[in-house]
């Protein structure tokens, strides 16, 4: 099993991170297609070249510093597969870390999949560069 691992350097707050990982305003800014949540604890991602949905489970999460996603539902190469978040605080930047672990893909799918993280974590990066909070979204953070 393979695992793609990402990582960007921002100035930004942990809590402005930690929003645009666990609300659908912050998730929305950067992931391309629809995102609800599903069965309160779980976030239903369908990507916009896609028609099979993702449903990760949020299973593990410290506020402002490690999140983790099981993949419960979707394709059979991304089912039981996790994406594990980690900010950490430097002395003048935030250290964003994306482990998307035990994936089971074909090098030619892997390379796909790489280039869409990075393509994600740049979004992100963009977004945190921006001036639009993330944190006003009520409906949201199901699991906490």
């Amino acid at each position: 099993m393979t695992t793609l691992y990402h990582e960007i350097d921002v100035v930004a707050s942990p809590e402005r991170v930690w929003s645009l990982l666990t609300t659908r305003a912050g998730l929305n800014r950067w992931w391309p297609g629809e995102i609800t949540i599903h069965d309160g604890d779980s976030w239903r991602f369908l990507h916009q070249d896609r028609d099979v949905p993702l449903i990760f489970r949020v299973v593990e999460e410290v506020p402002d510093q490690n999140l983790e996603w099981l993949c419960v539902q979707g394709e059979d190469d991304f089912h039981n597969t996790l994406v594990h978040w980690r900010i950490e605080v430097m002395d003048d930047r935030i250290s964003l870390i994306a482990e998307h672990r035990d994936l089971r893909k074909s090098p030619a799918h892997l390379a796909r999949l790489n280039t869409h993280w990075g393509t994600w974590m740049e979004r992100i990066r963009e977004q945190l560069h921006q001036d639009i909070a993330t944190v006003d979204d009520d409906d949201l953070n199901a699991w906490t």
